[in-house]
Protein backbone atom coordinates (compact mmCIF):
# COMPACT_ATOMS: atom_id res chain seq x y z
CA UNK A 1 0.00 0.00 0.00
CA UNK A 2 1.14 3.75 -0.84
CA UNK A 3 1.22 5.61 2.32
CA UNK A 4 2.59 9.12 3.11
CA UNK A 5 4.33 9.49 6.50
CA UNK A 6 3.60 12.36 8.71
CA UNK A 7 7.48 13.46 8.46
CA UNK A 8 7.18 13.52 4.48
CA UNK A 9 3.81 14.87 4.71
CA UNK A 10 5.20 17.98 6.26
CA UNK A 11 8.36 17.96 4.04
CA UNK A 12 5.97 18.16 1.06
CA UNK A 13 4.09 21.66 2.90
CA UNK A 14 7.21 23.33 4.70
CA UNK A 15 10.47 21.80 2.48
CA UNK A 16 10.90 19.37 -0.06
CA UNK A 17 11.42 15.77 -1.14
CA UNK A 18 13.75 14.69 -3.58
CA UNK A 19 13.34 11.33 -5.67
CA UNK A 20 15.34 10.06 -8.83
CA UNK A 21 12.29 9.22 -11.21
CA UNK A 22 13.74 6.04 -12.50
CA UNK A 23 10.42 5.11 -14.09
CA UNK A 24 11.11 7.68 -16.49
CA UNK A 25 13.38 7.96 -19.64
CA UNK A 26 14.61 10.57 -21.54
CA UNK A 27 14.53 10.41 -25.48
CA UNK A 28 16.32 12.85 -27.46
CA UNK A 29 14.97 13.53 -31.05
CA UNK A 30 16.71 16.20 -33.30
CA UNK A 31 16.48 16.96 -37.68
CA UNK A 32 16.20 19.81 -39.74
CA UNK A 33 11.93 19.47 -39.66
CA UNK A 34 11.81 17.51 -36.14
CA UNK A 35 9.47 19.72 -35.32
CA UNK A 36 7.34 19.67 -38.24
CA UNK A 37 7.55 15.32 -38.13
CA UNK A 38 6.42 15.94 -34.68
CA UNK A 39 3.17 17.97 -35.40
CA UNK A 40 1.68 15.04 -37.27
CA UNK A 41 2.43 12.76 -34.74
CA UNK A 42 1.61 13.69 -31.41
CA UNK A 43 -2.07 15.16 -30.20
CA UNK A 44 -0.93 18.33 -28.52
CA UNK A 45 0.34 21.59 -31.40
CA UNK A 46 4.27 21.10 -31.04
CA UNK A 47 3.86 25.07 -32.52
CA UNK A 48 3.21 25.33 -28.48
CA UNK A 49 6.54 24.78 -27.38
CA UNK A 50 9.21 27.55 -26.97
CA UNK A 51 12.29 27.48 -25.11
CA UNK A 52 10.56 28.40 -21.71
CA UNK A 53 7.50 26.04 -22.03
CA UNK A 54 7.05 22.59 -22.72
CA UNK A 55 4.26 20.51 -23.31
CA UNK A 56 2.25 17.60 -22.68
CA UNK A 57 0.85 15.15 -25.46
CA UNK A 58 0.17 11.65 -26.13
CA UNK A 59 1.12 9.86 -29.52
CA UNK A 60 -1.35 7.27 -30.85
CA UNK A 61 -2.16 4.71 -33.20
CA UNK A 62 -3.99 4.99 -36.28
CA UNK A 63 -6.98 3.76 -34.39
CA UNK A 64 -7.03 6.29 -32.02
CA UNK A 65 -5.03 3.97 -28.96
CA UNK A 66 -2.42 5.62 -26.69
CA UNK A 67 1.08 4.21 -27.53
CA UNK A 68 2.61 6.03 -24.51
CA UNK A 69 1.58 10.03 -23.10
CA UNK A 70 5.33 12.23 -23.37
CA UNK A 71 6.51 15.28 -21.80
CA UNK A 72 8.55 17.93 -24.57
CA UNK A 73 10.61 20.30 -23.96
CA UNK A 74 13.49 22.17 -26.38
CA UNK A 75 16.92 21.03 -25.90
CA UNK A 76 20.31 22.97 -27.17
CA UNK A 77 20.58 23.45 -31.04
CA UNK A 78 17.60 22.15 -32.44
CA UNK A 79 16.91 19.40 -30.05
CA UNK A 80 13.98 18.25 -28.72
CA UNK A 81 13.96 16.52 -25.16
CA UNK A 82 11.24 13.82 -24.70
CA UNK A 83 10.01 12.50 -21.51
CA UNK A 84 8.61 9.16 -21.52
CA UNK A 85 7.52 6.16 -19.72
CA UNK A 86 10.77 3.84 -19.31
CA UNK A 87 8.54 0.88 -19.96
CA UNK A 88 7.08 2.54 -23.01
CA UNK A 89 10.15 4.74 -24.43
CA UNK A 90 11.36 1.88 -26.95
CA UNK A 91 7.88 1.51 -28.31
CA UNK A 92 7.63 5.75 -28.58
CA UNK A 93 11.25 5.47 -30.41
CA UNK A 94 9.96 2.57 -32.36
CA UNK A 95 6.79 4.23 -33.32
CA UNK A 96 8.39 7.74 -34.20
CA UNK A 97 10.83 5.78 -36.18
CA UNK A 98 8.14 3.78 -37.81
CA UNK A 99 6.60 7.17 -39.95
CA UNK A 100 9.91 9.16 -40.47
CA UNK A 101 10.35 8.12 -44.18
CA UNK A 102 11.42 11.21 -46.28
CA UNK A 103 12.12 12.93 -42.63
CA UNK A 104 15.52 13.79 -41.52
CA UNK A 105 14.84 12.29 -37.72
CA UNK A 106 17.56 11.43 -34.93
CA UNK A 107 16.07 9.64 -32.20
CA UNK A 108 17.12 7.23 -29.38
CA UNK A 109 16.92 7.06 -25.67
CA UNK A 110 19.74 8.59 -23.91
CA UNK A 111 21.17 6.52 -20.67
CA UNK A 112 23.10 8.90 -19.65
CA UNK A 113 20.19 11.97 -18.45
CA UNK A 114 17.63 11.38 -15.70
CA UNK A 115 14.76 12.63 -14.17
CA UNK A 116 15.09 13.74 -10.90
CA UNK A 117 11.78 15.22 -9.32
CA UNK A 118 11.56 17.88 -6.19
CA UNK A 119 8.38 18.16 -5.03
CA UNK A 120 7.47 20.41 -2.02
CA UNK A 121 6.44 24.51 -1.47
CA UNK A 122 10.07 25.04 -0.96
CA UNK A 123 11.30 22.72 -3.62
CA UNK A 124 13.11 26.58 -5.21
CA UNK A 125 15.21 26.34 -2.38
CA UNK A 126 16.96 22.75 -3.59
CA UNK A 127 17.37 24.81 -7.28
CA UNK A 128 18.85 27.96 -5.66
CA UNK A 129 21.26 26.09 -3.93
CA UNK A 130 22.86 24.29 -6.38
CA UNK A 131 22.56 27.28 -9.05
CA UNK A 132 19.92 25.66 -11.41
CA UNK A 133 17.96 28.45 -13.03
CA UNK A 134 14.28 28.69 -11.93
CA UNK A 135 11.58 28.33 -14.07
CA UNK A 136 8.07 30.49 -13.69
CA UNK A 137 5.49 28.94 -11.81
CA UNK A 138 3.29 28.24 -14.87
CA UNK A 139 3.21 24.36 -15.28
CA UNK A 140 5.38 22.87 -17.54
CA UNK A 141 7.98 26.38 -17.69
CA UNK A 142 11.70 25.09 -18.59
CA UNK A 143 14.64 26.93 -18.29
CA UNK A 144 18.32 25.34 -18.67
CA UNK A 145 22.09 25.43 -17.99
CA UNK A 146 23.93 27.38 -20.40
CA UNK A 147 26.04 25.13 -21.97
CA UNK A 148 25.04 22.22 -20.02
CA UNK A 149 22.43 19.28 -20.31
CA UNK A 150 20.57 20.21 -17.49
CA UNK A 151 16.71 21.16 -17.71
CA UNK A 152 14.43 22.42 -14.93
CA UNK A 153 10.77 22.14 -15.62
CA UNK A 154 8.15 23.20 -13.19
CA UNK A 155 5.92 20.00 -12.96
CA UNK A 156 4.57 20.13 -9.31
CA UNK A 157 3.40 16.11 -9.81
CA UNK A 158 2.90 15.19 -6.00
CA UNK A 159 2.75 18.94 -4.34
CA UNK A 160 1.21 21.82 -4.87
CA UNK A 161 4.81 23.34 -5.80
CA UNK A 162 7.46 20.86 -7.67
CA UNK A 163 10.07 21.00 -10.29
CA UNK A 164 11.37 17.71 -12.40
CA UNK A 165 14.96 18.49 -13.42
CA UNK A 166 16.39 16.64 -16.43
CA UNK A 167 20.45 15.87 -15.93
CA UNK A 168 23.36 13.57 -16.03
CA UNK A 169 24.72 14.86 -13.08
CA UNK A 170 22.81 13.11 -10.16
CA UNK A 171 25.17 13.07 -7.60
CA UNK A 172 25.45 16.64 -6.60
CA UNK A 173 21.45 16.06 -6.58
CA UNK A 174 21.07 13.84 -4.11
CA UNK A 175 23.76 13.98 -1.78
CA UNK A 176 20.92 15.80 0.97
CA UNK A 177 19.77 12.28 1.88
CA UNK A 178 17.34 13.42 4.70
CA UNK A 179 14.58 14.64 1.74
CA UNK A 180 15.49 11.70 -0.67
CA UNK A 181 12.48 9.39 -1.43
CA UNK A 182 11.42 6.35 -3.03
CA UNK A 183 9.06 6.67 -6.01
CA UNK A 184 6.48 4.80 -3.59
CA UNK A 185 6.25 8.06 -1.66
CA UNK A 186 5.59 9.87 -4.99
CA UNK A 187 3.08 7.79 -6.00
CA UNK A 188 1.52 8.00 -2.61
CA UNK A 189 1.46 11.93 -2.78
CA UNK A 190 0.44 11.95 -6.65
CA UNK A 191 -2.44 9.61 -5.83
CA UNK A 192 -3.68 11.58 -2.91
CA UNK A 193 -3.50 14.65 -5.22
CA UNK A 194 -5.70 13.17 -7.86
CA UNK A 195 -2.71 12.67 -10.61
CA UNK A 196 -3.17 9.69 -12.90
CA UNK A 197 -0.54 8.38 -14.55
CA UNK A 198 -0.08 6.32 -17.94
CA UNK A 199 1.11 2.59 -17.24
CA UNK A 200 -0.55 2.23 -13.95
CA UNK A 201 -4.31 4.32 -13.96
CA UNK A 202 -4.65 3.68 -17.66
CA UNK A 203 -3.26 2.26 -20.44
CA UNK A 204 -3.64 1.63 -24.41
CA UNK A 205 -7.56 0.05 -23.77
CA UNK A 206 -8.61 3.38 -22.78
CA UNK A 207 -8.77 6.14 -25.27
CA UNK A 208 -7.34 9.43 -24.45
CA UNK A 209 -10.39 11.72 -24.06
CA UNK A 210 -12.05 9.42 -21.84
CA UNK A 211 -8.27 9.49 -19.66
CA UNK A 212 -8.82 12.82 -19.17
CA UNK A 213 -6.36 14.26 -21.61
CA UNK A 214 -7.99 17.65 -21.81
CA UNK A 215 -7.99 18.35 -18.85
CA UNK A 216 -4.35 17.79 -18.66
CA UNK A 217 -3.84 20.09 -21.27
CA UNK A 218 -2.58 17.48 -23.70
CA UNK A 219 -4.61 17.69 -26.61
CA UNK A 220 -5.66 20.57 -29.78
CA UNK A 221 -8.48 20.57 -31.53
CA UNK A 222 -6.92 23.31 -33.87
CA UNK A 223 -3.36 21.87 -35.07
CA UNK A 224 -3.67 19.66 -39.06
CA UNK A 225 -3.45 16.03 -38.77
CA UNK A 226 -1.93 13.50 -37.00
CA UNK A 227 -1.83 9.65 -36.36
CA UNK A 228 -5.09 8.82 -34.77
CA UNK A 229 -6.72 12.60 -35.19
CA UNK A 230 -9.54 11.41 -36.76
CA UNK A 231 -10.82 8.65 -34.31
CA UNK A 232 -9.78 11.30 -31.35
CA UNK A 233 -11.84 14.25 -33.12
CA UNK A 234 -14.66 12.16 -33.66
CA UNK A 235 -15.35 11.47 -29.74
CA UNK A 236 -14.87 15.21 -29.30
CA UNK A 237 -17.33 16.48 -31.68
CA UNK A 238 -20.07 13.86 -31.74
CA UNK A 239 -20.07 13.28 -27.62
CA UNK A 240 -18.01 10.61 -27.27
CA UNK A 241 -16.48 11.47 -24.11
CA UNK A 242 -18.34 9.41 -21.76
CA UNK A 243 -15.77 8.81 -18.75
CA UNK A 244 -12.88 10.81 -16.79
CA UNK A 245 -10.73 10.61 -14.01
CA UNK A 246 -11.82 11.85 -10.54
CA UNK A 247 -9.83 12.03 -7.15
CA UNK A 248 -11.87 9.91 -4.69
CA UNK A 249 -12.21 9.38 -0.88
CA UNK A 250 -12.78 5.89 -0.17
CA UNK A 251 -13.35 4.21 3.19
CA UNK A 252 -11.16 1.16 3.19
CA UNK A 253 -8.30 0.02 1.08
CA UNK A 254 -8.81 -2.34 -1.98
CA UNK A 255 -7.64 -5.20 -1.67
CA UNK A 256 -6.59 -5.43 -5.01
CA UNK A 257 -6.02 -2.64 -7.76
CA UNK A 258 -7.96 -1.94 -9.84
CA UNK A 259 -11.09 -2.66 -7.97
CA UNK A 260 -14.65 -2.22 -9.14
CA UNK A 261 -17.16 1.11 -8.33
CA UNK A 262 -20.35 0.55 -8.42
CA UNK A 263 -24.18 1.42 -8.23
CA UNK A 264 -26.21 -1.52 -8.49
CA UNK A 265 -24.08 -2.19 -11.61
CA UNK A 266 -20.54 -2.33 -11.60
CA UNK A 267 -19.51 1.27 -13.57
CA UNK A 268 -16.18 2.00 -13.37
CA UNK A 269 -12.45 1.15 -11.18
CA UNK A 270 -10.83 2.52 -8.64
CA UNK A 271 -6.99 2.36 -10.16
CA UNK A 272 -4.77 3.56 -7.41
CA UNK A 273 -5.38 3.91 -3.65
CA UNK A 274 -2.83 5.78 -1.09
CA UNK A 275 -3.22 6.64 2.87
CA UNK A 276 -2.27 10.59 3.67
CA UNK A 277 -0.53 11.18 7.48
CA UNK A 278 -4.12 11.13 8.64
CA UNK A 279 -5.47 7.98 7.98
CA UNK A 280 -7.19 8.74 5.32
CA UNK A 281 -7.75 6.56 2.10
CA UNK A 282 -7.66 8.53 -0.66
CA UNK A 283 -7.95 7.34 -4.61
CA UNK A 284 -7.77 7.74 -8.40
CA UNK A 285 -11.07 6.15 -9.98
CA UNK A 286 -12.04 5.82 -13.79
CA UNK A 287 -16.08 7.03 -13.20
CA UNK A 288 -18.59 7.73 -16.45
CA UNK A 289 -19.11 11.56 -15.93
CA UNK A 290 -22.82 11.31 -16.09
CA UNK A 291 -23.22 9.21 -13.10
CA UNK A 292 -20.71 11.43 -10.96
CA UNK A 293 -22.35 14.23 -11.90
CA UNK A 294 -25.86 12.87 -10.74
CA UNK A 295 -24.71 12.49 -7.90
CA UNK A 296 -25.46 8.74 -7.75
CA UNK A 297 -24.26 7.05 -4.43
CA UNK A 298 -21.28 5.04 -5.91
CA UNK A 299 -19.96 1.91 -3.53
CA UNK A 300 -17.11 -0.38 -3.20
CA UNK A 301 -17.05 -4.21 -3.78
CA UNK A 302 -17.09 -4.10 0.36
CA UNK A 303 -20.16 -2.01 0.24
CA UNK A 304 -18.19 0.89 1.59
CA UNK A 305 -18.97 4.80 -0.05
CA UNK A 306 -16.48 5.68 -2.90
CA UNK A 307 -17.00 9.93 -2.50
CA UNK A 308 -16.13 11.89 -5.27
CA UNK A 309 -14.02 14.82 -4.12
CA UNK A 310 -13.18 16.12 -8.24
CA UNK A 311 -12.34 15.60 -11.72
CA UNK A 312 -8.44 14.92 -12.00
CA UNK A 313 -6.76 18.57 -13.67
CA UNK A 314 -3.59 19.69 -14.46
Amino acid sequence: MFKLSKEESAALQRGYLTCLRDEYAIIKASGADVLDYLQGQITQDIKRLTEDRGIYTAILTPQGKVVSDLYIISGHNGEVIIIARKACAEAVVGRLRQFSLGHELRIGIVNSLKLISVQGNDCNELLNRHNLPLPEEERLSTNSVVGSETFTIRMAEAADSGVWIVTGDIASLTTQTETIVDESTIHAARIIKGIPVYGIDWNEKIFPLNASLIEFEGVSFEKGCYVGQEVTSRMQWRGGIKKRFYRIQIESLPTTLPCPVSTTVEIGMVTSAAMNADGELFGIAHLPIKIVESRTPLIDPEGDSVRVVEACHA
